[in-house]
């Protein structure tokens, strides 16, 4: 507390701890602006106000306890680790807070309202020099220690926060790029990651279910099928023709291969069978996608009754409005008795 008046004896004026940065007064912890004329303020004023506030204010008893004087938990006022980096943390650290000498009036020092260019007031000598109007004449001053007498801030943390100014590195220095370079490599692994997985799941979505992949492949026993017989297997909702072509049929169609480049869609019997012997293709017209019948037309293969399409033994469309011939499905033999659509 103050050196005297209601608080004399009582407590001894203790500053803000890392714990409790408030420095607010409150009733249990005066300021010393209480005693206007020994608070330590900066203030604009003209000399007349001082000399009023000398002649008006209290005047405080001698001190003759120590505990009345400003007691600092801090030790080491040099120290430089900690909440001491904190600006302005020297109010706290300091054993006891260090003031200019006493003016000596009789060499012109200092007069009451005078210009103030950079004290010992700041006990941090890195802090920027000061110019302010102090009240300094040797009614205004205590011995050093005085509690009414010390700087009194409301916070240790003021507007200047922490101050790394000591191991600031400057930008592009070599030491910042290896953590640059790990924040830039873990977001781009991140980002890449997240983007994998939202791509997976768009990717999957569009592929088709597995009994969809299931239903796409047939397999057919060749084996029940007679020669000249026009076999039908149902593949992807779609007839399948699998004949099993007699020779006079196999004869037929490859003597018509001189004039394959004429037809409509030009192909050989042997590009339409892989097998000699099987004629594998789907029943569904070219036109407008009826079933023809089979040993039918004028070449003796398919015949569309809807609108007169007809296909030879290697369902090549020869006359009439289709406009290709009939469709080959992927397949593929197993064996001698066994062929897999799709």
């Amino acid at each position: 507390g103050a050196g005297g008046g209601p608080w004399a004896g009582s407590q001894s004026r203790w500053f803000a701890h890392p714990i409790n940065m408030n420095m607010i007064d409150s009733d249990f912890n005066p300021p010393a602006s209480e005693k206007p004329l020994y608070k330590n303020e900066f203030v604009n004023k003209p000399a007349a106000e001082h000399q009023t506030d000398a002649k008006n204010a209290v005047k405080h008893p001698v001190v003759h306890d120590t505990k009345e004087l400003i007691r600092s938990h801090a030790g080491d006022p040099h120290q430089t680790y900690g909440v001491a980096e904190y600006s302005h943390i020297h109010y706290d650290q300091a054993r006891e807070p260090t003031f200019p000498r006493k003016p000596d009036l009789a060499k012109g020092e200092l007069a009451s309202g005078a210009q103030l260019i950079r004290t010992d007031v700041w006990h941090d000598p890195k802090e920027p020099a000061i110019t302010s109007i102090a009240k300094f004449s040797p009614e205004n001053f205590r011995p050093v220690g005085w509690a009414e007498n010390a700087p009194q801030p409301t916070t240790t943390v003021p507007a200047g926060t922490l101050d790394f100014r000591a191991n600031r590195l400057p930008i592009g220095h070599a030491d910042r790029r290896p953590w640059i370079y790990f924040l830039a490599a873990s977001g781009g692994f991140i980002a890449t990651s997240l983007i994998r997985a939202v791509a997976c799941k768009l990717v999957h979505t569009m592929w088709p279910a597995k009994d969809v992949f299931a239903a796409g492949i047939v397999e057919v026993d060749l084996r029940p099928v007679r020669e000249g017989q026009n076999f039908v297997v149902k593949w992807r909702n779609k007839p399948v023709f699998i004949r099993k072509r007699t020779p006079e049929m196999i004869e037929a169609s490859k003597k018509d291969d001189p004039i394959a480049p004429s037809m409509r869609e030009p192909a050989t019997d042997a590009e339409r069978c892989k097998k000699p012997d099987w004629l594998i293709c789907i029943g569904v017209c070219t036109h407008l996608g009826c079933i023809p019948q089979p040993d039918a037309g004028n070449w003796g293969g398919y015949f569309c009754p809807c609108h007169g399409s007809h296909y030879d033994h290697a369902g090549r469309i020869r006359q009439g409005p289709a406009p290709k011939n009939l469709e080959l499905p992927p397949y593929s033999f197993i064996d001698e008795n066994t062929v897999k659509l799709g």
